[in-house]
């Protein structure tokens, strides 16, 4: 590692951030504070079933989780309505935003940056992208897509479904993208929930926005 590297904690012994309240944004928490998910599912063996934390966690030398974003080269874009959705904060997210207006739902974003050695296949972590929503309970799965590495990216994924959690059935949408300038990688996390009864165009409108989540430097 080069002496004007990022400093950043182990990704063995980093510290998670405190889960959000959860009679404020339940359907998240529950759902996809994916460091806490991780910690529920039972270590796979090696290969694709591994959560993509994990394997984030092996590949890299350092990580931590982005809650600042002025400490990254560029910023995180999403394309929201700005009359549906509220900003708001909350420990361990980059940005966060809550439906208004008689909607209920969230979309939360997570950004982790970590180093890698040379040679390390970054895009390898898309493999490992289903893993996570396919452990919730009764999980219904609509879409599950994926894009190659190209110019900006090292790969992203979609994901849409439904499961059950709290005596009802949410609807999701989870969205990966892998990025590596040099040895610093990021891996950007967007989770859109809602209940399950909200309206499909409002349910489309969740994944739109989720699915428009970029990080452009």
């Amino acid at each position: 590692m080069t002496a004007d590297t990022e400093h950043l904690e182990p990704a063995s012994s980093r510290a998670e951030p405190p889960l959000v309240e959860p009679t404020v944004l339940r359907p998240h928490s529950f759902a996809y504070d994916a460091a806490a998910r991780s910690r529920r599912i039972p270590e796979p063996p090696d290969g694709d079933e591994i959560p993509i934390l994990d394997r984030l966690e092996r590949m890299a030398v350092v990580a931590s989780r982005v809650t600042d974003e002025r400490t990254i080269p560029g910023e995180i874009l999403v394309d929201v309505d700005p009359d549906i959705w509220r900003n708001a904060n909350a420990p361990g997210y980059l940005r966060l935003f809550i439906a208004d207006h008689g909607n209920e739902g969230t979309i939360a974003i997570v950004l982790t940056r970590f180093v890698v050695d040379h040679g390390v296949s970054v895009p390898g972590l898309i493999d490992h992208a289903f893993v996570e929503a396919r452990a919730l309970p009764e999980w219904h799965e609509n879409e599950a897509t994926r894009t190659q590495p190209g110019f900006r990216t090292e790969g992203s994924s979609m994901q849409t479904g439904t499961y059950a959690g709290d005596e009802q059935t949410w609807f999701c949408a989870i969205r990966y993208a892998a990025y590596r300038r040099g040895n610093v990688a990021y891996l950007l996390h967007a989770t859109g929930t809602a209940p399950a009864r909200e309206g499909a165009g409002f349910r489309r409108s969740i994944a739109s926005a989720v699915s428009s989540v970029r990080f452009d430097d």
